[in-house]
């Protein structure tokens, strides 16, 4: 018999993960009516949190499929709050938001037609690594952008324009893996599902 959502929301990684999709929430609006820094602050605070939910989970043996959701769901979260952020403040251009998102909906559909006829597509280390790239590469971005570390200047903002780049080139070749997956399987795909 499986889990409830309400048993699996009560695991400590869950929790976790839950309050990281809040301190995110929270991180943008505070930073959009109130202050730049603080909403910077509750957002870096969201990001670190994503390295200790998957790591209790997995010593406590408390990996739930709600949890591997959640997750998901934060680093979306993460990744395109953050991303439409710096367009807004114009330190990266409008097109980056574009490329960010064009390639995550392409990845979702893939994803979710492969679960509706029953065959699973893996994350990808190379996916899994354009998560890890972007939100690296929005640090410097913000401490960039919000003239933090001026000493550092302009290499910092260099680096994360770098890494910005550098996560979305992985994050294409991450979804050419998924669209291989997707053409291999979808002639066994669509003849179970008629």
């Amino acid at each position: 018999m499986g889990s409830t959502i309400g048993h699996d929301l009560r695991t400590l990684p869950n929790i976790i993960t839950s309050l990281r999709i809040l301190l995110l929430w929270l991180g943008v609006m505070l930073y959009f009516h109130v202050s730049e820094g603080v909403g910077i602050a509750f957002c870096i605070a969201a990001g670190l949190t994503d390295y200790l939910d998957g790591y209790i989970a997995r010593r406590t043996k408390q990996v739930t499929r709600l949890g591997e959701i959640l997750d998901q769901f934060g680093d979306l979260c993460f990744e395109s709050f953050l991303i439409i952020i710096m367009v807004a403040r114009g330190f990266l251009p409008p097109y980056v938001i574009y490329l960010y998102l064009f390639r995550e909906f392409w990845v979702t559909c893939v994803r979710r037609f492969m679960a509706e006829a029953k065959m699973n597509v893996p994350s990808s280390l190379v996916g899994k690594a354009k998560t890890n790239i972007l939100m690296w590469g929005l640090l410097p971005c913000f401490l960039s952008a919000g003239g933090v570390l001026p000493g550092a200047e302009p290499y910092l903002g260099h680096v994360g324009r770098f890494l910005i780049g550098a996560g979305l080139l992985a994050g294409y070749i991450s979804a050419l893996g998924y669209t291989k997956a997707f053409v291999a399987g979808y002639a066994e795909a669509t003849g179970r599902l008629k």
